[in-house]
């Protein structure tokens, strides 16, 4: 039986309760006794009272299956249950807190794309998408958005998690391992450039009590978006900046970058190829 099936069963039940006090109150009015008239009223009341707690904790029920279906799409199913043991995590508004962002993007997309059909690019994204968030949450990683055929994702928030800058570091050598696996007739993806950089953020809701999304803002943000773009003009798999070295260095194989100055900054950054682990 489905969940809609029981749900619908519920609903159904439910509405029997308002049909017996209907006919209790009906039965009130026809008594001529005081005292069974009386007792048929509390019991009518009592069925009311039912009732209502009866819908209240079906809504309950439902709004907090949509809000973990909505949830689930974004993070790990272990992150998820502890955000809805605690949903004050998804109220508007944000928090400092210190995290690392991943960005990793498709290289050569536009050019690829422009030799395919709609439909196949559609069916390889989906296919490319799917298999990366897996590793996401495989590494305790948050989903923050698509953007075109870029992935956004955080580590360390809404939950805070153990070096989130190595998890986010071995999430970017694990998506280049199932790229690897990856290319067939169906996902002719050669390559991906991946960004990573840690610092402090605002993380939070953002956005209106209509329709807000979970996201991180601040510098950091920026920086790991051109440290991805840099690993094309350096011809790099994984760029990473120097808080995030500073986190991973005793774990990870790394090559040092000539100091670059980013679009947008004054002063040079120092910048690291990632190229595995130790």
């Amino acid at each position: 039986m489905s969940e809609i099936d029981i749900i619908q069963a519920i609903e159904l039940a439910i509405s029997h309760e308002l049909e017996a006090r209907r006919s209790y109150l009906e039965l009130s009015d026809q008594a001529d006794d005081l005292e069974l008239k009386r007792l048929l009223q509390e019991i009518a009341q009592e069925e009311a009272g039912h009732e209502a707690s009866l819908r209240s904790r079906l809504r309950l029920y439902q709004e907090k299956h949509l809000l973990r279906d909505t949830i689930s799409r974004y993070v790990s199913p272990n992150v998820c249950e502890e955000i809805l043991k605690n949903p004050q995590l998804l109220q508007l508004g944000g928090k400092r807190q210190r995290v690392t962002v991943l960005f990793a993007d498709i290289c050569g997309f536009t050019s690829m794309s422009e030799k395919l059909t709609p439909e196949t690019v559609v069916e390889m994204l989906n296919h490319f998408f799917t298999a990366m968030v897996d590793i996401v949450f495989e590494h305790e990683g948050t989903l923050d958005k698509f953007i075109g055929d870029n992935i956004m994702a955080v580590f360390g928030t809404p939950l805070e998690i153990a070096q989130p800058a190595l998890k986010a570091a071995r999430c970017a050598l694990a998506m280049h391992r199932r790229l690897r696996q990856m290319q067939t007739d169906l996902c002719q993806i050669k390559r991906i450039g991946i960004g990573i950089n840690t610092g402090e953020v605002i993380a939070g809701n953002i956005g209106s009590h209509r329709h807000m999304d979970f996201t991180v803002i601040g510098d950091v943000v920026n920086i790991a978006a051109r440290l991805e773009s840099l690993t094309r003009e350096l011809d790099a798999d994984i760029i990473i900046g120097p808080e995030t070295y500073q986190e991973i260095a005793p774990y990870c194989r790394l090559e040092p970058c000539a100091p670059v100055v980013l679009r947008g900054r004054s002063e040079p950054l120092l910048t690291y190829r990632l190229l595995g682990e130790v």
